[in-house]
């Protein structure tokens, strides 16, 4: 929860100093208390999607097992075709949105930053943060989904031929 704050609060300090504004003590004990308003939220928000996960059934899938199958290559002991292959399925179909989605969002909002850059009298270095971030986030974006499809697809084939639904 602490990093929550600290990190929040850094942020918006920083982004009213790339701004050219000046930060007062005030201005650090507000964003620092809407950080902490903020981590307790999230931190809770945490710990009631983690009990209703351990709610469910083994092999279940979670957000989490999904997370860890991509990440290890393997599904859960108990997992089930019924179950699996439709939220891998419908990954598969959301990844491959997000391929093009991803790049012509973040490669506007690069736009969006040069033009901060330029609009700025005071200082352009918000713009220059900004653009520079989303157009790393508009090239790297497609790579990033281009890496996770395969997974996702060698997790649907593990599944026997006869259990599956996707063959």
């Amino acid at each position: 929860m602490l990093v929550i704050a600290t990190a929040y609060a850094g942020l918006q300090l920083g982004v009213r100093l790339l701004r050219g504004k000046e930060v007062g003590a005030e201005d650090v004990a507000m964003y620092g208390a809407f950080g902490v308003a903020s981590g307790i939220f999230i931190v809770w928000m945490g710990v009631r999607a983690a009990a209703k996960e351990r709610a469910l059934p083994p092999g279940s899938p979670t957000a989490t097992n999904i997370k860890k199958a991509m990440a290890t290559g393997q599904l859960p002991e108990h997992a089930s075709a019924k179950l699996w292959e439709p939220e891998l399925i419908t990954l598969l179909i959301q990844e491959r949105r997000w391929a093009w989605i991803g790049s012509v969002f973040f490669g506007l909002a690069t736009v969006l930053g040069v033009f901060v850059i330029f609009d700025s009298s005071e200082g352009p270095w918000l713009g220059v943060v900004c653009t520079a971030a989303f157009l790393g986030l508009a090239v790297g974006f497609p790579l990033w989904v281009r890496h996770r499809r395969p997974r996702i697809q060698r997790l649907l084939d593990e599944f026997p031929e006869e259990e599956s639904l996707w063959r």
